[in-house]
């Protein structure tokens, strides 16, 4: 038994056939390469976007890394401007020999130096909150009281003016005058010395 197909058949019969072809072709072939192709395409620019931050991290850190650079050169030149700390006796020192250089005779001298923070049981975990320049000077304060005349104290001032780490911050004058009429005066004077903590 032939079954002989119309010529009607066989034209709907080869159109059926193309489309499935056509169909399985999209569905299996196509598709897929086409998802594939999108995919890569993806991944191609994450992995450009990637690399750009990558770059741009590693101009960022060069420039960093170079600023970094300069501001510890500054810091050393800073540190060149100003002694280590030293301890009182030696405060005491560089102050009494100050004054008898310009003729004040130093009558007392008293010296306070800030406490150091103590680190309790909470801040030993978090992270140290103090300015970075409290960590790396210290500054004293010392208070002196001198007897001299005038000119020996603006002689006084004007070398401290010229000192980079001695600073006046308040000056008490009281003038009198002796029996021989010669006018000595007795000055209460505030000094603040900057050190760098060692």
């Amino acid at each position: 038994m032939q079954m002989s197909l119309s010529k009607r058949e066989k034209i709907l019969l080869f159109i059926l056939i193309m489309v499935a072809i056509l169909y399985f072709s999209i569905q299996f072939l196509i598709l897929p390469l086409a998802t594939r192709y999108i995919d890569g395409l993806s991944e191609r620019n994450h992995l450009a976007a990637q690399q750009a931050r990558v770059e741009d991290d590693i101009r960022n850190e060069a420039l960093i890394q170079a600023e970094h650079e300069d501001a510890q050169e500054r810091l050393e030149t800073i540190k060149r401007e100003y002694p280590l700390l030293v301890p009182n006796e030696e405060i005491d020192t560089i102050l009494t020999n100050l004054c008898l250089k310009n003729y004040l005779r130093p009558t007392s001298l008293s010296i306070s130096i800030p406490p150091e923070p103590t680190p309790s049981e909470e801040s030993e975990e978090e992270e140290d909150t103090r300015d970075p320049e409290d960590m790396l000077f210290t500054i004293v304060t010392a208070t002196m009281h001198v007897t001299g005349t005038y000119e020996a104290l603006a002689n006084l001032i004007d070398e401290v003016d010229s000192m980079q780490y001695i600073r006046i911050t308040n000056l008490g004058y009281t003038a009198s005058r002796s029996d021989d009429d010669t006018s000595t005066s007795r000055v209460n004077i505030e000094f603040e010395l900057t050190f760098v903590n060692p």
